[in-house]
Formats: structure tokens, C-alpha cells, sequence
């Protein structure tokens, strides 16, 4: 985390500080989205993807007919950890779209194993708030869910909910190219990543604030990841995150 590529992300969001709003260090995602962007502040965002279907269904959005969608922007060369050197594609920019925050879900936990009426209740509520009819409103409208089923991406039924077809068009298919992207950057699945989160965010309100260089920044996220891995258990998160990759 605190290597070249790292540290020039983190220099970049320091870069374009200065083109932001005044309160940007400090405004959490749901200022960014749903108090500005929402309200016509700012040109583009990334974001969870539901703030797509906010543009057209929250009652504070003035942008429902002037915005469009794409994955994550890509960079003209990439760093190359092997070589320490930065590498330009012969293929082209290079594509990460980012699968953040593990997703909303519904989950049946493990307790209720033991009563099979419980067992069978909570299944049956899963099933039903999941399933294909109720889901897609739950995308269709702000409730926190994006589309994740198939079924959620056809096109006709969004347009006879009131969806406009050039934008539900886009939407969908930003959604629908991060989520099959080779090259796709998924959130960790392994114990304790908010607690990752956390520290990360701490020092880097502070590195954007001005109170460490960006490398500094890097450096000091690198030693407070290294030391929650050994509380938690450094062989084991490793175990967990390998599986996480399908490794």
C-alpha cells in the first residue's frame, strides 16, 4: 500500500484537491453524492452505484436528464512491482473498475442451524426478498441495492418503471462492465477490513489536510496495516485472502 503506485494515487487526490469543494477532506460519501452531486455540485463522481438510480428517483436530484455512466477512468501506464518501473500497454490504457463495500445482502446466519423452523423462516425471507420480483424494485428505487441479477439488466423493465432508455441504457452498462471486468479491483473479504479502512481513512484525512507528504501518508498506512495483520493473525488473513481470489 505504500508503493509507487500508491503513493501516486494518493497525489493525485491531493492534486485535484484545489478543483473540489472547500469541504471535500472532510464530507463523507453521502455529503458527496446525495447533498452535492445530487444538487448539481461537482461534474463527475465515483460512487456506489445506486446513486444512479437516485439521479432519477431522489427528490433532491436536478440531474436526471444530463447524466451518464462508465466504469472507473483507466491510466496510461501502470506500475510494474516486479521491475519497480512504470510500464505504458501496448494494449491501451489500463481498466481497474472497483467493487467497493462487499455489497448490501441478506444473510442467513448460522444459528439458526439447530431449529428447523427458524431455519426455514429465514431462508424463505431470504428467498423472497432476493428473488427476481421484489429485487429489481429494490434497484429500481433508493433502498441501497444496485442491480447484482441478471434479470436485473434487461432493459424493458426498468423503461416501463419510467426509466428513460439512453439512461438506464448507460447505467446498466457501466454497472454491468465493472462487474464482468477482467482486470476488476474486488473489496477484501477477509476479518477485521474496516478496521483496515479506518486506520487508512484516519491518515489520509490528514495527508490531504496537508500534515504529511503523500509518500509519508503511504508509509504510515503500511506500518498500521502491518501491525492490525499481526493482531489478527498474519498467516490466517493471508489464508482467507487467497481464498477470497479464488487462489
Amino acid at each position: 500500500v505504500n508503493n509507487p503506485a500508491w503513493v501516486r494515487a494518493i497525489q493525485d487526490v491531493i492534486d485535484a484537491l484545489p478543483s473540489e469543494p472547500a469541504d471535500q477532506i472532510n464530507a463523507d460519501p453521502n455529503t458527496t453524492a446525495f447533498q452535492q452531486f445530487l444538487a448539481g455540485t461537482g461534474s463527475m463522481i465515483p460512487w456506489w452505484g445506486d446513486v444512479g438510480s437516485n439521479v432519477k428517483t431522489n427528490d433532491s436530484s436536478v440531474i436526471g436528464d444530463v447524466t451518464g455512466f462508465s466504469i472507473l477512468p483507466g491510466s496510461d501506464d501502470v506500475y510494474n512491482s516486479k521491475t519497480g518501473k512504470w510500464d505504458k500497454l501496448a494494449s491501451g490504457p489500463n481498466y481497474a473498475p472497483n467493487c467497493a463495500y462487499l455489497g448490501w445482502g441478506v444473510y442467513v446466519m448460522a444459528r439458526v442451524d439447530k431449529d428447523e423452523k427458524k431455519k426455514k423462516a429465514a431462508w424463505s425471507a431470504a428467498a423472497h426478498l432476493g428473488g427476481k420480483d421484489l429485487s429489481i424494485w429494490t434497484a429500481m428505487y433508493p433502498s441501497g441495492f444496485q442491480p447484482y441479477r441478471n434479470s436485473h439488466f434487461n432493459i424493458p423493465e426498468w423503461v416501463a418503471a419510467g426509466y428513460d432508455e439512453a439512461f438506464i441504457t448507460s447505467y446498466l452498462k457501466s454497472e454491468g462492465d465493472s462487474y464482468n471486468h477482467p482486470n476488476a479491483a474486488i473489496e477484501p473479504r477477509i476479518p477485521g477490513i474496516f478496521q483496515y479502512y479506518s486506520a487508512a481513512e484516519d491518515i489520509l484525512a490528514n495527508t490531504f489536510a496537508g500534515k504529511m507528504k503523500a509518500q509519508e501518508g503511504a508509509d504510515a498506512i503500511a506500518a498500521a496495516w502491518e501491525k492490525l495483520t499481526d493482531q489478527i493473525g498474519r498467516e490466517n488473513q493471508i489464508k482467507l485472502y487467497k481464498a477470497s481470489l479464488g487462489m
